[in-house]
């Protein structure tokens, strides 16, 4: 059990604006229902850091969209979960096969730079780990079997505690626009928040995007929303309100960690200046901000 949510979905979007974001319709529509972070921030150009950095706390100075790996000495987020016996995956759209690791497939769909797992040689070098990393059409498998799970005397459940989510090419904007990618949460989220596996599972689901569009915009400021599968996650009365504390991708590691109190990786995601928890879950964890 999490001191704020039992599970976490995040889900990474490319390259908008938060302003264009802002003026979507439905993601207008979303935040009606949950809580607008309007302060938060990407960290680099372009995209491949902003991913690594998401499950890593730093990006290591990468800037570019080159194949690369990190070697096995280099802990993640899942470096901090196993050890509380806490379970992860994440769900890859369009990517063939189980830890699939070439640089992209050739319908353009999936791209190896948008998955920091298989960037991660402690994941993709390990067997076992590899496991976790799956093509975006276990998830309804998983929602399937956790639901059954829990109508039984099964006390474990296989719904993930982390689940981390990477739409595909179109579905996340990059070769679209963010019509396209507001269509996809269209159509994405409302099965999933109304899947008997996710309304009972105390699930905060985090979307963002990675970066801006346009890379003049100095403080990188992106679109974040925070949704929960139910009032316990996110009350009733912090629906369709906004939070204006600085935050950044770092974040979405301080706060998975305060959340079941993991610690930390000691990079970034230990920098107060640019890792505060998000507040919805710091005001249960008695985690301090910082205002910056």
């Amino acid at each position: 059990k999490g001191k704020a949510f039992d599970h976490i979905l995040i889900i990474l979007l490319e390259n908008t604006n938060y302003a264009l974001a802002a003026s979507d319709p439905y993601l207008q529509h979303l935040s009606q229902t949950g809580i607008l972070l309007t302060n938060y921030h990407a960290l680099t150009h372009p995209s491949q850091p902003n991913y690594i950095a998401s499950i890593a706390g730093d990006y290591y100075g990468l800037n570019n969209d080159l194949d690369c790996s990190i070697p096995a000495n280099y802990s993640t987020i899942v470096d901090l979960l196993e050890p509380k016996h806490l379970t992860w995956k994440t769900y890859q759209e369009d990517m063939p096969e189980i830890c699939y690791k070439s640089s992209y497939t050739g319908d353009g769909l999936y791209f190896r730079k948008h998955n920091p797992f298989v960037i991660h040689e402690s994941i993709a070098g390990n067997a076992t780990r590899c496991k976790n990393v799956v093509p975006a059409s276990q998830l309804p498998l998983d929602l399937f079997a956790a639901a059954s799970s829990s109508s039984t005397s099964t006390p474990e459940t296989p719904l993930p505690n982390y689940m981390y989510y990477t739409p595909n090419m179109i579905n996340n904007g990059h070769n679209t626009t963010v019509r396209d990618a507001s269509l996809f949460l269209s159509t994405f989220l409302p099965p999933l928040l109304t899947s008997p596996a996710i309304l009972h599972s105390n699930t905060l689901v985090a979307i963002t995007f990675d970066e801006t569009e346009d890379y003049t915009i100095g403080d990188n400021l992106v679109y974040t929303l925070l949704l929960g599968s139910n009032d316990l996650v996110i009350p009733p009365s912090l629906k369709n309100t906004t939070d204006s504390t600085f935050y950044t991708h770092y974040s979405l590691l301080s706060t998975v960690e305060s959340n079941w109190d993991l610690g930390n990786l000691g990079r970034n995601d230990a920098n107060k200046k640019l890792a505060n928890v998000f507040k919805l879950v710091a005001d249960r964890t008695g985690y301090q901000n910082l205002e910056v």
